[in-house]
């Protein structure tokens, strides 16, 4: 599993922190108050808040967890990108910029995070798949036909749109000789930015899923897959699972995207939880133990 698959900064501290205090026998070696010290600081306040998400470290505490947990060069300079992205995007400041320079590092990344910025214009459902549509063998800029090629689920209105927010956002152009769109990225598929509350990424997956539901009945069963599992789930696995989920759909796009194919699919993963007990329930289980 790669320390690097993670977006958001607590993830990643949380699957290191519990990496590394484990002995052979799955026993805990230190506290976050331990760890506090031995980084050479007084209280474990400042640890706490980074643990919890209501601070991001600075650059000096970022570089002593490095060193603590061995992380190696690579995996080091694509954290310190992700870090600074998700610093930006907090203080809604543009971060094209880094993304492209991240993709450029990860050179087994084959395809991209969209950015913040650029999903506030992209939201719906629809645009992602035009932009992944632009450069296929069969692609035609005719609104209409390309509303029936998506089953009619958005208009040929809405697709003009939505291409005349792909051309603004900077995700498609037209070649300066023949007027045709072109995707920046043409051999890219498109992942959905992950674990950044922005209603406009929430959008974009009820979007997705509602797409899942209607292949329910709209699609014969030799045209898609749907699968569920129902499983007891220990909470503290969970940025351990949200790492291995990433890696799949990583591993699953370097197996099966076909630059020469004209056909679009979607890949949804879903993972959530049935049951809600409060913290109180949680303490009285532990005082049973």
């Amino acid at each position: 599993m790669s320390d690097y698959s993670f977006s958001n900064f607590r993830d990643f501290f949380e699957y290191n922190l519990k990496k590394n205090n484990r002995d052979s026998d799955g026993a805990k070696i230190f506290t976050l108050n331990d760890l506090s010290k031995k980084l050479g600081y007084r209280s474990p306040s400042l640890l706490s808040m980074i643990a919890t998400g209501k601070r991001l470290p600075s650059n000096e505490i970022l570089e002593v967890l490095f060193d603590e947990w061995k992380i190696d060069s690579n995996q080091r300079e694509i954290v310190r990108i992700r870090l600074e992205i998700e610093k930006r995007i907090k203080k809604n400041k543009p971060t094209m910029n880094l993304v492209e320079k991240l993709s450029r590092i990860d050179k087994k990344l084959k395809y991209q995070t969209i950015n913040l910025d650029a999903f506030n214009s992209i939201k719906d459902w629809h645009n992602l798949v035009l932009q992944t549509m632009v450069g296929t063998p069969v692609f035609k800029e005719d609104y209409t036909q390309l509303s029936y090629i998506l089953r009619r689920k958005v208009s040929p209105s809405q697709i003009r749109k939505g291409i005349e927010s792909l051309l603004k956002t900077g995700m498609l152009r037209r070649n300066s000789k023949t007027g045709e769109l072109e995707n920046i990225e043409s051999d890219d598929s498109h992942e959905s930015t992950h674990d950044i509350p922005s209603e406009a990424i929430r959008e974009h997956h009820r979007g997705m899923i509602n797409r899942a539901l209607e292949s329910i009945d709209e699609q014969d069963v030799a045209d898609r897959h749907l699968n569920s599992l129902t499983l007891k789930f220990n909470q503290e696995s969970k940025a351990e699972a949200k790492a291995f989920i990433l890696n799949f759909v990583k591993e699953f796009n370097d197996k099966f995207h076909d630059n020469e194919s004209s056909d679009v699919h979607q890949l949804n993963v879903q993972f959530f939880g049935h049951t809600h007990y409060s913290e109180k329930h949680n303490q009285d289980k532990d005082a049973d133990l």
